[in-house]
């Protein structure tokens, strides 16, 4: 059964929050040797120093362009049709804009030493155009070159069919055997996201965050920011916390690092505005320990991307870049105009929908399943008493939690919730286990038992890593597409796309709140393809 548009065409105006008017930001100016893309009108513009290269094209508007330059600012090296996870063609630009096809395929990165290029085309590592081995996994990444040039650090990331595959483990790669040694590696002690190359007083580093949780939230085990060298020791591990960090970067000198944090909700019954004076963009003084929020709320259009002299800088390819001081996440995104498409969908979240007693962190992936179900192929309404973040009857909150029976199963299976406490049946039960791994281990969405759940409940369900072009035939013909992705972080997430609009984003209810932040306005949001970076979808 398909779902019935709510309006072919809508005004996006009457969709969105009325914001403030954008405020006057500062224009970030890189050094010579930083690039970056800005999506212009016939593109997205290759930028060197400050200084547009040329401007390179997308097939489909979803699509962005990413870009990293030489240490001279020589050349730079340009993946092209970018999905957040890879692209499909790589090409150098030279000073005077001329440039040169370097390869085609799923390049996820590309990375410089000297003049020499090395390349990740899906598993396959290149280095100035000879195979230098294999990495593991899902997407790895490529990093950086080490001091030497012998090596190179990447990131791995397990082939696994449930949100365990955002976890990452660095590894030093050795140009010569092929071999990849670990350095830093996600077990069952202990998990990590986030890296991030940065040289620190000259010396080689890679940044990262610690943590043991696949989502955002949930635990009461820390997170940390840390350092670590290219031979793997640990240099630093600071900024211990009982909340999320979305990103970090650190200053050259080290004096410095920026993060994005946003708080965890433990105590439901403080409501979802508990943190409204705390989610933000925040540079901390290492020396002192003082930190400052530099941007209140978390932006899902500005992110965290360096810091310059002290201050953090923020945004976005489609956005462009500016210095973060004194600025609010609200106003930088700012009010949509235009027009797009959206089908009719009931918005349930994951935390404020659900029993007061249930603490559904870890229920992205079954929320997702019965908004895309219910008024269709679930049309009675199993509802609950929900006191935040006003008393209110959730209509279909039950759903998630508790046993019910529809079109022959019986959906009888139990597991904890986030805080492992509970027995909770339902779409929770169904779809969630301890996959995931953590210290300890909590319950985290199964790939197949998402699609098992929809199929059984009686909609016909197609599974893959489908392009923006096939997510809008799907939405189309009326349609839900629920997404596995990093959504604006490192970590797992799941929410359901319901439309699109005509400048490439798509409409989403995030089972996570505006976004993916723990609020409780997650309805009729509009995402970029890059913020979401999914790696599996359903569309039913």
């Amino acid at each position: 059964m398909t779902k019935t548009s709510l309006a072919l065409v809508v005004a996006l105006g009457a969709l969105a929050a009325a914001v403030s008017p954008a405020q006057a930001v500062e224009p970030y100016s890189e050094s010579p040797s930083q690039s970056h893309t800005v999506r212009s009108s016939h593109g997205y513009d290759v930028v060197v120093g400050g200084v547009k290269r040329a401007t390179v094209k997308v097939s489909d508007p979803a699509y962005t362009v990413r870009s990293t330059s030489s240490a001279d600012g020589a050349l730079a090296a340009v993946i092209s049709d970018f999905d957040g996870t890879s692209g499909s063609v790589l090409q150098t630009v030279d000073r005077y804009g001329k440039s040169r096809l370097v390869a085609r395929g799923a390049i996820t990165s590309a990375v410089f030493h000297g003049s020499r290029l090395a390349y990740a085309d899906g598993e396959n590592v290149v280095v100035d155009g000879v195979s230098a081995g294999k990495l593991k996994g899902r997407a790895p990444q490529l990093l950086g070159f080490t001091s030497d040039g012998t090596g190179l650090l990447a990131v791995e990331h397990p082939d696994a069919a449930d949100d365990s595959t955002y976890v990452g483990s660095l590894v030093r790669f050795d140009l010569k055997s092929g071999a990849a040694k670990p350095l830093v590696t996600s077990d069952s002690s202990a998990l990590y996201r986030d890296f991030k190359l940065v040289d620190v007083r000259g010396e080689r580093h890679v940044s990262f965050i610690k943590h043991n949780e696949i989502y955002r939230c949930g635990g009461a085990d820390p997170q940390w920011l840390g350092l670590v060298s290219e031979d793997g020791a640990v240099r630093s591990l600071i900024g211990e916390t009982r909340h999320h960090y979305r990103s970090a970067v650190w200053s050259a000198d080290g004096s410095r690092v920026a993060y994005e944090v946003m708080g965890c909700v433990s105590d439901k019954t403080l409501g979802p505005g508990q943190f409204a004076g705390f989610n933000g963009v925040y540079v901390q003084d290492r020396a002192s320990g003082v930190a400052s929020r530099v941007v209140e709320g978390l932006s899902f259009n500005y992110a965290l991307t360096g810091i310059d002299g002290g201050v953090a800088v923020i945004g976005s390819p489609a956005k462009g870049y500016v210095k973060a001081a004194g600025l609010s996440a609200a106003s930088l995104d700012g009010e949509v105009t235009t027009m797009g498409r959206l089908n009719r969908a009931e918005y349930i979240h994951q935390l404020w929908d659900t029993r007061n007693e249930f603490n559904g962190n870890s229920s992205c992936g079954p929320t997702s399943a019965v908004i895309d179900l219910v008024t269709y192929q679930l049309p009675t309404e199993f509802g609950v008493q929900v006191s935040q973040p006003s008393s209110h009857w959730s209509k279909w909150g039950r759903y998630i939690t508790d046993e019910f029976t529809n079109r022959g199963t019986t959906f009888n299976r139990t597991m904890n919730d986030w805080s492992r406490t509970g027995s909770w049946k339902g779409a929770h039960g169904w779809i969630t286990g301890y996959y995931c791994g953590g210290n300890p281990a909590r319950p985290c969405a199964s790939w197949d038992s998402e699609r098992d759940f929809l199929a059984r409940n009686g909609a016909a369900v197609q599974q893959g890593n489908f392009t923006p072009a096939q997510v809008r035939a799907f939405l189309d013909q009326g349609k839900f597409v629920i997404m596995s992705g990093t959504w604006g972080s490192t970590a797992g997430h799941l929410s359901v796309v319901i439309g699109y609009h005509d400048n490439g984003s798509f409409y989403v209810h995030d089972t996570y709140g505006a976004g993916t932040d723990g609020s409780y306005d997650g309805a009729n949001q509009l995402y970029t393809w890059n913020y979401i970076a999914p790696v599996q979808m359903w569309a039913a």
